[in-house]
């Protein structure tokens, strides 16, 4: 007798394929990445994934934390979003810096063909410096000055940003952000010169180490409001920064209701 068994199991993708250092530009000498999970694609289907591009923290070195939420960003493509997790130059003044993300969020839309990328639905998630970048690219996306391309043969549009633990610069900062001091505008001075609406804004602040203490965060919450977005905050109780309180299944819904809710067509 043979110990040999036959299985019969489903031969369709199950699992989110991962593709690692993604060249997207080079600036300085140095070769920008990034990393990308895609969800799964069953043959014969042309899927068009919405697109959320995460722009991590820095360590305290002040370089980039490239894949701290390599793992929680999974459970956003169970979700059915592609995840893009970039990587930036943390040793530069911030303007360089918004424009790595735009040179990268540009680059991800060329190739949209080969990653079933739906070219109109990509939305920012930033943690920690990440947040304040990813805002300081939605309220900035039409000032050429914060773009390495031209902004009027290839706009951006994004459709909502995500922000953790996001600091703003009228607050005392840790040391790896002292940094950044001189050249990082207060989000709530670029906001009050922002006209127009503005995309939806979801603020995820912690209250056991926060980079925006409570009246701060409510403040910006403010800001943000008044500039004409459709802003929310939730403050996780006792969660310091790095968390996992901010990934747990039910913060996640909160999250991918928000983004699905944004990019919903209107009208």
């Amino acid at each position: 007798m043979q110990n040999i068994l036959n299985l019969h199991e489903a031969t369709t993708p199950k699992y989110p394929q991962i593709f690692t250092n993604l060249v997207y530009a080079f600036k300085d000498g140095q070769a920008l990445t990034l990393n990308l999970i895609v969800p799964p694609v069953r043959p014969g289907t042309k899927p068009h994934f919405p697109l959320l591009i995460y722009v991590p923290d820095i360590a305290d070195d002040n370089s980039v934390k490239r894949d701290e939420r390599l793992s929680q960003m999974f459970s956003f493509a169970r979700y059915g979003y592609a995840v893009a997790l970039l990587s930036y130059r943390s040793k530069s003044d911030v303007s360089l810096m918004v424009k790595d993300i735009n040179s990268a969020v540009r680059f991800l839309l060329s190739k949209t063909y080969k990653y079933h990328f739906d070219p109109y639905r990509y939305v920012l998630f930033g943690e920690g410096l990440g947040a304040y970048l990813s805002a300081l690219c939605l309220l900035k996306q039409r000032d050429q000055a914060l773009h390495d391309e031209d902004i009027h043969r290839s706009p951006l549009r994004y459709q909502c940003c995500l922000m953790l633990s996001a600091p703003d610069f009228f607050v005392p900062l840790p040391a790896s952000y002292k940094r950044y001091q001189k050249t990082a505008p207060t989000l709530l001075e670029v906001l009050q010169k922002v006209s127009g609406k503005l995309p939806p804004v979801l603020l995820l602040n912690g209250t056991k180490e926060p980079f925006l203490p409570p009246k701060e965060a409510t403040m910006l919450l403010n800001a943000f409001i008044n500039a004409q977005s459709n802003a929310q905050l939730y403050n996780f109780t006792d969660a310091p920064r790095g968390s996992d309180a901010f990934f747990t299944p039910y913060s996640i819904d909160l999250m991918v209701d928000f983004i699905d809710n944004s990019l919903k067509k209107k009208g």
